[in-house]
């Protein structure tokens, strides 16, 4: 369904103040991109740098804080900013950077930015979005979850691995979300990812072979697997996005979270903690959404400051379901609010 079959409600904003916001330029999302690389790369290095001087305390340390930063360079952050190409200026640029962290936490770039067009087109409608699908928490928070999540996330390990093998095969329905399938049997683009997966995958098994060659045992951990552990921060981070929200309503307002982070968690989520704001104007690059948040808060829901009171947020509504299964939060708005367009 095309984005002009639904009729969302978007906040009034003066053409200027639209105009400046949407303006791109490379600079930030160079550094933001830069950065991101430069900690993987730091992370990495002391982690080996820990191997080869045989202490395994810090080795293990360091090891895990370097998966739990990897897992913000996937769909769960900065693929997910670089898919809409607004990121940095520069298409190259933003494409290299796209396409490279893609490559180490296993996404498909193809993939991915055609599922997230249509997600941003029918955010939470019932049987047309299915990159994300609304259901109770209780059904997907468990301590089996959880435990799986602080440590090695075996369901997410096995799911992307089934989908990259039967894709770099040619069967290009599997699909990462719930799509059936995400295009049409001509369009080209189904080659395009089936290149991408036998790229990846050969492009590791490469580099899996050469650190095992040199006995560098954990670079297959940090390079090739690395994303599949400590999952916990950045998948956190998405529940806090659509969790226990209304679905099929054309208003993002009630089917996006928005919360206040703090600046450390919103550098690692690259502003999405903004959440509303980025699907209701998809054009803003990330780095100018807090100040969008400032134009239009007077319209959107009160928002609860910080992660920890987002993770307060979905405990109760978690407990909220426990009760009901059906039960949907309605946020509370200010009094200059809009109505809720709920239809």
């Amino acid at each position: 369904m095309a984005d002009n079959r639904i009729e969302w409600y978007r906040t009034p904003l003066e053409p200027g103040d639209l105009k400046a916001l949407t303006r791109q330029n490379n600079a930030p999302g160079l550094v933001q991109a830069g950065s991101f690389l430069l900690i993987y790369l730091c992370t990495l290095g002391l982690s080996l740098a820990f191997y080869l001087q045989r202490l395994w305390v810090p080795m293990v340390i360091a090891c895990y804080v370097h998966s739990l930063f990897l897992f913000f360079m996937s769909m769960a952050a900065a693929v997910h900013e670089l898919s809409h190409g607004t990121a940095i200026k520069n298409k190259a640029l933003n494409d290299f950077f796209y396409n490279l962290f893609c490559f180490l936490t296993w996404n498909n770039p193809v993939h991915f930015r055609v599922s997230h067009m249509l997600h941003h087109q029918n955010t939470v409608h019932r049987g047309i979005d299915l990159e994300v699908l609304q259901g109770p928490v209780r059904d997907k928070l468990n301590f089996w979850t959880l435990l799986a999540q602080f440590t090695f996330d075996i369901p997410w390990f096995l799911h992307f691995m089934r989908v990259a093998f039967l894709h770099a095969f040619g069967q290009t329905d599997a699909d990462y979300f719930a799509w059936k399938p995400l295009m049409p049997k001509e369009d080209p683009r189904r080659r395009s990812m089936i290149a991408w997966a036998r790229f990846m995958i050969l492009a590791h098994l490469v580099l899996a072979l050469v650190f095992a060659y040199f006995h560098l045992w954990v670079l297959i951990y940090l390079v090739t697997f690395g994303s599949f552990f400590a999952t916990i921060l950045g998948k956190s981070c998405g529940a806090l996005q659509h969790t226990g929200l209304s679905e099929s309503v054309p208003d993002w307002r009630v089917t996006c979270h928005t919360f206040l982070f703090g600046p450390v968690m919103r550098y690692l989520y690259w502003n999405m903690n903004f959440h509303i704001e980025h699907h209701m104007f998809a054009a803003v690059p990330f780095h100018r959404l807090p100040r969008l948040h400032a134009l239009v808060e007077k319209d959107y829901p009160i928002s609860r400051l910080g992660f920890f009171g987002g993770l307060g947020l979905l405990s109760q509504i978690k407990a909220e379901q426990r009760k009901n299964p059906s039960y949907i939060h309605i946020p509370a708005f200010p009094g200059t609010a809009a109505p809720v367009k709920w239809k």
